[in-house]
């Protein structure tokens, strides 16, 4: 537990996610700015993508703002942590910490801002940013998928397998143009939106093997998922016991058996928490795994598409969040 280094300062960038910005999402936005503003606290609103691009990579950024707020979902704020890494403001060893970053809840999931007790309220987020108390999280990183060269962080967890099928359809529904209920070609996703999806992989994918190379051994089986964090989406339970976000470690999952029937019965074990005592279920912990497949299996980091097999994951051993602790 550490109080930020840019505890003195005052600004606070809120990064609001573009597709959230309508009815009582801007409204929480506003309630947050006039409870910062209540504070002493220099609040400032990004909305444009660009814009916030421009405000991280500003060299007065880090002396100027004592806290970054991703007002949005899971997904803006992997997205944001990748921002901030190629910012170079992420924590970066132990007498190097980062712009804290703090989380208000505007997705379907919410997993991170769960985790660690973020809510809506906006006069309790601005007290825990006046008071600038931090904590370290690792970052996973994924590279040599189709992520950017350097490879993609992520906070939360990573899926090879069906789990990844889902979100790829989702992401290609999601930014179909033209549709009704689009917003500038992008839909607005809700949970119910991915049951169609749900439907489509699982008479659709065709359960490609992977191979996972894992403290010098090689496993064989058809979905993997790759846990920083133990949440997942759905309230569902996959992460083996004890996963923490704090040890230098991966945790992972791996399911032996293709197709649709032992699929819905893996997910009958998940729900009865008894997936990992299953024989055809492998699971672990490492620093680094990678996976290759035969022919191309996709991955998916924190619920958005990354690409494709081969990739390796890792635990990122330069930078780690700081963030804030409410």
């Amino acid at each position: 537990m550490a109080k930020s280094e840019s505890n003195a300062a005052r600004g606070v960038l809120i990064c609001a996610n573009p597709f959230s910005g309508s009815g009582p999402n801007r409204r929480y936005v506003d309630e947050l700015v006039e409870a910062l503003s209540a504070k002493g606290l220099e609040p400032r609103v990004v909305w444009d993508i660009e814009e916030r691009l421009a405000a991280l990579v500003d060299p007065t950024f880090r002396s100027v703002c004592r806290c970054v707020v991703v007002a949005g979902g899971d997904g803006s704020i992997g997205a944001v942590v990748n921002e901030l890494d190629r910012a170079g403001v992420l924590a970066t060893g132990d007498d190097q910490p980062g712009v804290a970053l703090a989380t208000l809840p505007m997705g379907n999931e919410n997993l991170f801002a769960r985790h660690f007790g973020f809510t809506r309220e906006p006069t309790a987020l601005a007290e825990a940013i006046e008071l600038g108390r931090t904590r370290r999280v690792d970052l996973g990183r994924v590279t040599g998928s189709e992520s950017e060269s350097a490879g993609r962080l992520f906070t939360l967890m990573a899926g090879v397998g069906f789990d990844a099928e889902v979100v790829h359809r989702m992401d290609r529904w999601r930014t179909t143009r033209g549709s009704r209920g689009s917003s500038g070609g992008l839909r607005r996703v809700r949970r119910l939106s991915y049951l169609p999806r749900v439907v489509s992989s699982s008479l659709g994918y065709d359960y490609p093997r992977l191979t996972v190379a894992v403290d010098g051994r090689e496993l064989s089986g058809t979905h993997l998922f790759v846990f920083n964090l133990p949440p997942y989406g759905g309230g569902l339970h996959i992460a083996p016991p004890g996963c923490r976000g704090d040890d230098g470690l991966l945790d992972w999952v791996l399911l032996d058996r293709p197709g649709l029937g032992p699929l819905l019965a893996y997910g009958l074990s998940v729900m009865r928490g008894r997936h990992l005592d299953r024989r055809d279920v492998t699971h672990g912990q490492a620093s680094t795994l990678s996976v290759r497949c035969g022919s191309h299996a996709p991955i998916q980091v924190d619920g958005d598409p990354a690409g494709d097999t081969p990739t390796v994951f890792q635990v990122d051993g330069r930078a780690r969040l700081e963030l804030l602790i409410t």
